[in-house]
């Protein structure tokens, strides 16, 4: 999980090497979620709040949460004054652990089809409702014997029920298309690979060559899977970075190109006119404004 010695004033309910949760609004607004190497999810149990997602702004009602990737960066925080407001963080080794061999299903609806903002019914709300009351209840019981494994039993009924709610907004086609195994293994080995990349903006062979198969055998299975080329997933990812650090820090455009590994101030501008239409400093100045 992340170094949080750089950051003790947040306070946590509950905190241990793998599970760390903060439940006040104020202290969510100081957290920096980008050093956080663990999923998040970001819920909304009273009132309404705005965040900005990776420069994106999302909008969450009483019990409506978001389900959030390592090193996603959460900022411009806003509320209705009765906002109350939970973020669970939870190490990556945890999350596979608790699931499973559903694991592989929670990245998909994640990464690939992108379900992760959980919208809630009225059935769903009275469900979440007792979560929370008995979650925070349990959290206050440091001393008893069990209490982590008591927190982990709860927290995977809940992420089993939000699964369950990622899988059902997953397009009708995707779950009636039947795909072999060993390809979505490898897909899914793929996307790790490249969502764990510091510097994404490399060669298709590349990523092929760790994973041990060829370069179009990789964009193949990408094709198949998802309908887009490994090619693309590569480019989709790097323009992710792009934009956090164009709009979220004040790295100059040439600080930016060298640390997301681009060879050249050229070859970086005609990356930025291709997925934004226009060159960083005008994109950074436009999104800005």
């Amino acid at each position: 999980m992340a170094n949080f010695a750089d950051m003790e004033h947040i306070t946590y309910n509950y905190e241990d090497e793998n599970i760390q949760f903060v439940t006040t609004f104020e202290n969510l607004a100081d957290l920096d979620t980008t050093s956080v190497d663990g999923y998040m999810i970001l819920a909304c149990d009273k009132g309404r709040m705005e965040v900005d997602v990776n420069g994106v702004r999302r909008r969450l009602k009483t019990y409506e949460a978001l389900i959030l990737p390592p090193h996603t960066r959460l900022s411009n925080h806003m509320g209705s004054p009765d906002v109350r407001c939970d973020l669970a963080i939870i190490s990556v080794d945890v999350v596979k652990r608790l699931l499973g061999a559903h694991a592989e299903e929670w990245d998909r609806c994640l990464y690939i089809y992108k379900t992760n903002h959980i919208i809630t019914n009225e059935e769903d709300r009275e469900q979440f409702a007792g979560y929370v009351s008995i979650l925070s209840f349990k959290l206050q019981q440091h001393n008893r014997r069990y209490h982590k494994e008591v927190i982990e039993s709860l927290l995977r009924s809940i992420l089993f029920d939000y699964l369950e709610m990622m899988m059902a907004a997953l397009p009708q086609m995707d779950n009636t298309a039947t795909k072999e195994g060993q390809q979505k293994v490898l897909f899914h080995r793929f996307l790790e690979l490249l969502s764990s990349r510091h510097v994404k903006h490399q060669l298709v062979d590349t990523y092929a060559q760790e994973l041990c198969v060829s370069p179009n055998y990789l964009t193949k299975v990408c094709r198949e899977v998802t309908g887009k080329t490994a090619l693309e997933w590569v480019r989709e990812y790097t323009e992710a970075d792009v934009r956090y650090y164009l709009l979220n820090t004040e790295r100059s455009i040439k600080e930016i190109c060298d640390d997301l590994g681009f060879p050249n101030l050229s070859f970086f501008g005609k990356f930025c006119r291709r997925a934004f239409g226009m060159s960083p400093t005008e994109f950074r100045k436009k999104m800005k404004n």
